[in-house]
Parts: C-alpha cells; sequence; structure tokens
C-alpha cells in the first residue's frame, strides 16, 4: 500500500469536512439548530447521513471478518441493519417523527407520563452510545495500526479535527459532513470492487457457491439470531437513528429516506462480506491485528487503490463516531432538567467534554466487537419493548413501561451468566415483554377493583 497517498488522502479529506462544516454551521440560534438541524432536513441529506451513520467500521471490518470465518451467512448482520431501515421506511420512521420530541427517551415522558423513567432511559442511551464510540475509535487505532501508521501524534491529529467540526456545528455539520463521506466511500467501493470482479482469477459465481466455512469453529443458531436481531431492533430505539427521523422537515421524507437508504447500505455492505469469502477461497493467512480485508485488497488491486481503500474505511468508522458523539451529547443536553435550558455553546462545549472521554477510556480497552455486543443488547433488552409499543399506543401505563424496563436488565445480566440454548437476546425482550404485560394486568386489575369499590359505595349510598 502507498502509505504517503493514504495519509495524504485521509488529511485532505478531513480538511473537506472541516470547512464544509463550518459553512452549513455558520447559523446555530438555539437547541433545536444544534441537535436536530432545525427540524429541516430535506430527502437526500437525510438519505446520505442514514447512510453515513450506519456503514461503520463494525460493519464493514466485522463483516469481512466472519465471512471469511462463516461464509456468505456473514451477511445476516447487515441485513438487519436494512430490515431496520426498511420497518422505519415503511411506517415506524413515520410514527418517531410525529412523536414531537427530540429524543428517543423523551418517548418515555411523553406516552408513559414518567420524567424519573425518561432519564433512566437516557441514561442507559448514552451508555450503549458511549460504549459504541470507544469501539470506533478503537477500530480506527487499530486499523491504522494494521496498515503499517503507527503515529500517535497523526492518530490524535485526525480525531482531533473530527472532535472540532462535531462540536463545533452539532447535527448540521454531521450531515454535511455525512454527505462528504459517503459520497467518497461508496465511490471507492465501487470502484475498487468493480477492479477486483474484472481481475480476480476466482469468479463471482465461485464465490457465490461457497458453502459455510469451518476455518475456527462453526457458527451457532445463537450467532445468527444475534447478527440479524440485535442491529434490527436497535436500530429502532437507537438515538442516532431517531435524531434524523426528529430532524426530518416531514414525516414523507422519513420514509423515502430510509427505503432509500437501506437500498444502498445493502449493496455497500455486501462488498466486505464477497471480499471476506474470496479471502478464504484465495486461502490467505491472517495473524496477529492483520485486517483481514485491507489483506485480499492488498493481494488483489493496486498499491493506490488500497491507500484509496483503507482512507474510505477509515471515513466510514468518522461517519459513525460523529453521529455517536452528537448522538450522545443530545441525549444529555435534553433529558436532564438542570442543563436543558443551556445555550448552544455549553452543548459544544460538552460534545468536546464526551469526545475526550471517549478518546482517554479507549485505551483501557481492546475487544471491539464485545463492547458492540453489550451496548446493542443493553438498550435493546431494556428499552425495546416500551418503545415499540409506544408507536402504536399514544398513551401508555407508567407501570408497564417501568416493569418492562427493570424485567429487560433482569434478562439481561441474568442470561449471561445462564446458558440456554436459546438466544439471549431474543429471552432478555422476551423477559422485557413479560414484564409489560404483567404492568397492563396490574392496572386492569386495579381498576376493577376501584370501580367495583364505588359501585359498592353507590349501592349502599341507594339503600333507604
Amino acid at each position: 500500500m502507498n502509505i504517503i497517498f493514504f495519509i495524504f488522502i485521509t488529511i485532505f479529506l478531513q480538511i473537506v469536512c472541516l470547512y464544509v462544516a463550518k459553512q452549513s454551521s455558520k447559523s446555530l440560534d438555539s437547541q433545536e439548530d444544534y441537535f436536530l438541524a432545525g427540524k429541516k432536513l430535506k430527502f437526500f441529506p437525510l438519505a446520505m447521513t442514514f447512510v453515513a451513520t450506519q456503514i461503520g467500521g463494525g460493519l464493514i471490518l466485522g463483516s469481512a471478518e466472519e465471512a471469511y470465518r462463516v461464509g456468505w451467512i456473514a451477511i445476516l448482520c447487515p441485513i438487519g441493519c436494512v430490515v431496520g431501515l426498511l420497518l422505519l421506511g415503511v411506517g415506524l420512521g413515520k410514527r418517531l417523527a410525529q412523536m414531537q420530541v427530540s429524543t428517543i427517551a423523551q418517548i418515555f415522558e411523553v406516552a408513559y407520563d414518567s420524567a424519573n423513567l425518561k432519564r433512566v432511559a437516557s441514561l442507559l442511551s448514552i451508555i450503549s452510545l458511549f460504549m459504541i464510540l470507544i469501539a470506533q475509535i478503537i477500530a480506527s487505532n487499530k486499523f491504522m495500526l494494521s496498515l503499517g501508521v503507527d503515529n500517535k501524534l497523526l492518530f490524535f491529529a485526525f480525531w482531533g479535527i473530527v472532535i472540532f467540526y462535531t462540536s463545533l456545528g452539532g447535527l448540521k455539520a454531521v450531515v454535511a459532513t455525512d454527505i462528504v463521506q459517503a459520497f467518497f466511500f461508496i465511490a471507492v467501493f465501487v470502484i475498487c470492487i468493480g477492479y477486483i470482479f474484472f481481475t480476480s482469477d476466482i469468479s463471482l459465481a465461485q464465490t457465490f457457491s461457497n458453502q459455510i466455512l469451518t476455518t475456527q469453529k462453526d457458527v451457532t443458531t445463537s450467532q445468527l439470531y444475534g447478527w440479524l436481531l440485535m442491529p434490527l431492533l436497535f436500530m429502532l430505539i437507537e438515538q442516532d437513528m431517531a435524531q434524523r427521523c426528529f430532524s426530518a422537515l416531514n414525516d414523507k421524507i422519513v420514509s423515502k429516506a430510509t427505503l432509500s437508504a437501506g437500498l444502498v447500505i445493502l449493496l455497500v455492505a455486501s462488498f466486505p462480506v464477497y471480499l471476506g469469502v474470496l479471502a478464504n477461497q484465495m486461502g490467505l493467512e491472517i495473524t496477529g491485528n492483520t485486517s483481514i480485508l485491507m489483506t485480499v485488497i492488498q493481494k488483489t488491486s493496486t498499491p493506490f487503490l488500497t491507500a484509496l481503500m483503507g482512507a474510505a474505511i477509515l471515513v466510514a468508522i468518522i461517519s459513525t463516531a460523529d453521529s455517536l458523539l452528537n448522538a450522545i451529547s443530545s441525549n444529555i443536553s435534553q433529558d436532564f432538567v438542570f442543563i436543558k435550558q443551556r445555550p448552544v455553546s455549553f452543548s459544544q462545549k460538552l460534545t468536546l467534554l464526551i469526545a475526550l472521554l471517549a478518546i482517554f477510556f479507549s485505551f483501557y480497552f481492546d475487544r471491539i466487537l464485545d463492547l458492540l455486543l453489550v451496548s446493542y443488547e443493553l438498550s435493546v433488552s431494556c428499552l425495546f419493548i416500551p418503545i415499540f409499543i409506544s408507536l402504536f399506543k399514544t398513551k401508555g401505563n407508567k407501570q408497564s413501561a417501568w416493569l418492562a424496563v427493570i424485567f429487560g436488565g433482569l434478562g439481561f445480566a441474568l442470561f449471561r451468566l445462564i446458558l440456554t440454548d436459546l438466544p439471549r437476546e431474543l429471552l432478555s425482550v422476551l423477559l422485557s415483554l413479560t414484564g409489560f404485560v404483567i404492568g397492563e394486568l396490574w392496572v386492569v386489575m386495579t381498576v376493577a377493583k376501584i370501580e367495583e369499590k364505588d359501585y359498592v359505595a353507590k349501592e349502599q349510598m341507594s339503600l333507604p
């Protein structure tokens, strides 16, 4: 790989993003401007920011690694993201946009009339998103090391620019840079894959005929459910996706943007899966922190294409990280009353602080996949059921929502200790649903008892 060209194109892209972000964030007058882009996002920028948010380092690098290990079945993880977007597109995204809230946690206050539950939901969302943000920073560091770029000064400078424009311009800056970044990595992916298709000795038909591999261990049913369900369910409740739905000019744009983004993500995410299968069929040996994706690209393309692909993957990591950063800041700023009315400058400083903390903690963690899975499971286990039901039942019972969150949290902890044949993610969600149903029955029984007492009292009053 041409390291000098890789560094040049990466720095150049960051400078372009910085310029675009500054231009887009000249008029920030309120929290709504900073976190929701004034609720004026139109179709194209909304679709592109959906694409950029979901096509991150975990999806690209993780899909290639799993495809190298188990074959085409690894496409289930990207499919989970796509199905989640399609569900948003066919109606759920429109319902979110109609909720008239600024964060996903505020649904608990609007639908269940509980400010305390809103804070608990916001805290769970913050923890989940913060762990995902740390994972993105770790992924960028490992990826740069795998390319032979071992320079802490470059690493800090790289993230410094990202933090600066994200904290400066809020969602407006994130969306503007997402458009640039999405255009770049989609174009590079298409060029690189096209080159490999036409020059590889292994045809596309041969890769499609590839069976499930057993290079390390067979994929389990639980893993398959996890790959498909966790991205799908998390998509419907994660703050950064909901934040984009809340920011749209109208609910019709949300539907069109999510459906379009889903199709683009399916196309782009199939590239790393194909390359992972190709790497296995070529018999490539992967050792240490070496990236499977970059190894196969180095073997099948030119040094300049490899450098471009490396920059594209790094850009994809950024496009996810800046969205997470803005979403976390949104949760903190808008879900806790004692800082709710602060000016935009406070939100900018808060975003900066969150980013610095994430970089600090990234040096104390190593396992990217574990962080991602735990963060997905935590939010989905506790929050999915009450949020999903609130989209169809605008006024719910506070007790039902509380029990759903509590039971989901117990399931999250319990099924990590007790091993079962069924996927623990599914069991946790079912336990959360059980808690919600118990709450509903409790409320019905309570109301019935009150009505019975009122009826007896009336009867007694009517007696002579």
